[in-house]
């Protein structure tokens, strides 16, 4: 009975060590602390959050740290919180252990999701300033207002110092007409010198947006003296209007050294084309103003002939005419200029009705006449506008009209002009009557085809890129390989030869994957591999630099056909590199004849579960055996705590995709690995 209790005692402090050692390989941090608030229990990966309570092993936790241990321990509720340790973010999680005075720690590593909530609130608030610089535009009097609070709008959305509107005059210089951040005496007087050797005559010239991110290194051209007088570091600038016959330059500049993102240049084109809409939208208006006054002057005098004169009537009453006329034209000019914007405009009532539109959108969108769009609703032309789009857009307009604000929304849409389905990004806004009152909403409609297609052939850019960098490791490791192998000619020792000889098999494997996975990615996927020929070219490659003159020596493969990803494949191709090196040296003594074998079996599919580029992945479950019919293991080496350095290997590599991992001895030796990979849809199999 003694003897029988030691076995199951040491089985279970077996059991438990094994557990703390899975903890302590464990790639996030674990921990464990005490109601007393001490560390009792860290793994290696725990170092970064002790680092930040500056406490370790058997010291006390901080005082609020220490609270929470305390509540876990008496509770029987989990507690979690973030803790920013250097550059990286952990969510960290305290568990009560039932029937202990102690509480595990257990931390995950969310520091990419919290660089993308960052993006998101980023966007959000680019997007929000799009939408407020849209009301400022509505409700400023003056066009000299709206660019004060324009460029003020700017520099808050980006976080900047320095923003200013650069008017372009006609001897190709430009004045600071509107500015944040500047000095008194720059805003409204300080001119810019204009041609190539300027930031603002840069950007007229090469017609795009133009980024600095150092001045101090700047060689396209030189920093004018407004931006030296306020040591500006960095900087972008974009055209105002048309490239072709701009208004002028909007430009963002800091004091400190800053990288522009793409998202940060979209932004400041976006503003400074709506800049360029007012801009024009206001001179129209001041034209019209103009004309309405010389107008209204004209009927004034008119109207003091008529009351001195009645002889005169006929003659007012003509020209009375010619005013209603000029009237008629005017509003005839406003549908011109409607007309004249290159983008399709549309604007409808409460109810949904189109009151009106431009040719764009008649011609483009519906190719009907405006006559046969005026008076109908989205819901009487179902051949350009699917329901998916209808739902969108009716609830997009109830949002514009319930919160005042509405985000732009992009749609398909299949154009009836060509019969295309082409992407749109729509922005809408309300417009109102004379009283004040909202009677409608007006949108205007921005293809983004061609820029969804440059998007989808810069992914297929970065898809070349990644092939061409497995390529490059590859040619890299074959490199080391031949290295390995000069240098182990300089040795007499034989097991310094064969250290030098299993590395450089090691090396040989990871080469392999990368040659596959280069040969795979000229179908697209350079993520994943064909792990059957990759088995194939490595045992090969084995039997060629172990079996040399043995004829009786066989390779026996039966490996189902499966593409693996780089996180799997890689620690696999290593673990099979070191059991079958292992057979081909210690089995078969003397250069017997024997068989080695791999086998590879898809036990079953598992569970499906969600992926980022498929609905669903299936978790398929794997089993890998690598045996030979040789003199197989002494009977009494544990094979999991050994002093061999390619079995140790296994081990940790086993663990690492997160496996398991079996012996069996008998005539020969069998090793019995199990394991799960998620494989997508999309990564057909060969």
């Amino acid at each position: 009975m003694f003897t029988f209790r030691s076995r199951v005692l040491n089985g279970y402090l077996g059991e438990r060590r094994k557990m703390e050692q899975l903890a302590y390989q464990n790639p996030n941090p674990v921990l464990r602390a005490g109601a007393d608030g001490k560390i009792i229990y860290s793994n290696n990966a725990s170092e970064a959050l002790l680092k930040k309570w500056d406490t370790g092993m058997g010291e006390k936790l901080p005082p609020s740290i220490e609270n929470l241990v305390k509540k876990v321990v008496k509770g029987t509720s989990h507690e979690k919180i973030e803790v920013r340790a250097g550059k990286k973010v952990y969510l960290v999680t305290f568990y009560p252990v039932p029937g202990e005075d102690y509480a595990n720690i257990y931390g995950f590593e969310i520091t990419g999701q919290k660089k993308l909530e960052q993006k998101l609130r980023i966007k959000e608030k680019q997007y929000d300033a799009l939408y407020t610089l849209g009301r400022i535009a509505l409700k400023c009097e003056s066009l000299q207002a709206f660019l004060d609070e324009s460029v003020k709008l700017i520099a808050k959305t980006l976080d900047l110092e320095f923003c200013k509107i650069l008017e372009l005059k006609p001897d190709g210089n430009f004045l600071v007409i509107a500015g944040t951040g500047w000095k008194p005496g720059y805003v409204g007087f300080a001119f810019v010198k204009g041609g190539k050797w300027s930031q603002a005559g840069y950007t007229i010239f090469s017609k795009v947006p133009v980024i600095v991110k150092n001045f101090a290194e700047e060689n396209r051209f030189e920093a004018p003296e407004i931006l030296r007088e306020h040591n500006i570091a960095s900087g972008m600038s974009v055209i105002i209007g048309d490239v072709e016959k701009p208004f002028g330059v909007l430009g963002a500049h800091s004091a400190k050294k800053r990288k522009f993102t793409a998202d940060e240049t979209f932004f400041l084109n976006s503003v400074a084309f709506i800049i360029a809409e007012v801009i024009e939208r206001r001179y129209a208006e001041e034209e019209l103003h103009q004309y309405k006054e010389k107008l209204e002057e004209i009927v004034k005098e008119r109207t003091i002939e008529l009351t001195r004169a009645n002889e005169q009537l006929s003659m007012e009453i003509s020209r009375r005419k010619k005013v209603e006329k000029d009237l008629e034209n005017s509003v005839y000019f406003l549908k011109t200029l409607l007309d004249a914007i290159p983008s399709p405009v549309f604007y409808r009532n409460l109810e949904g009705i189109y009151q009106g539109c431009n040719d764009k959108f008649s011609r483009k969108i519906l190719n009907l006449p405006k006559t046969e769009i005026i008076g109908h609703s989205m819901q009487e032309f179902r051949e350009q506008f699917s329901e998916e789009t209808l739902r969108e857009t009716e609830y997009n307009d109830k949002i514009l009209l319930k919160e005042g604000k509405s985000l732009p929304n992009e749609l398909k849409i299949k154009c009836a002009i060509d019969g295309q389905l082409r992407d749109f990004l729509v922005y809408k806004a309300t417009y109102s009557n004379l009283a004040g009152e909202v009677i409608g909403i007006v949108g205007v409609m921005l293809d983004i085809t061609e820029r969804k297609k440059a998007e989808k052939a810069l992914l297929k850019t970065e898809e070349i890129r990644k092939k061409e960098i497995h390529h490059r490791i590859k040619n890299n490791l074959q490199v080391i390989s031949s290295l390995l192998s000069l240098q182990a000619e300089n040795f007499s020792d034989k097991k310094v030869k064969e250290s030098f000889h299993d590395s450089q098999n090691r090396v040989i494997s990871m080469s392999l994957i990368h040659e596959e996975l280069y040969r795979t990615g000229e179908t697209g996927d350079v993520e994943s591999f064909d792990f059957k020929a990759y088995i194939q070219k490595l045992a090969n490659e084995l039997f060629r630099s172990y079996v040399v003159g043995n004829k009786d020596l066989h390779l026996k493969l039966d490996m189902e056909n499966v593409f693996l990803g780089m996180d799997t494949g890689i620690p696999l191709g290593i673990i099979i590199n070191e059991l079958v090196s292992n057979s081909l040296k210690h089995a078969f003594p003397g250069g017997g004849g024997g068989e080695v074998n791999i086998r590879l079996h898809r036990l079953h599919n598992g569970e499906n579960r969600s992926c980022k580029d498929q609905d669903t992945c299936a978790v398929s479950e794997f089993l890998l055996i690598v045996s030979d019919n040789g003199t197989g293991l002494p009977e009494n080496i544990d094979f999991r705590n050994t002093s061999s350095l390619g079995l140790q290997l296994v081990n940790i590599l086993v663990d690492q995709i997160g496996g398991s991992i079996e012996l069996k001895k008998g005539e020969g030796t069998e090793f019995r690995i199990k394991f799960r990979e998620e494989v997508c849809p999309e990564k057909k199999q060969k």
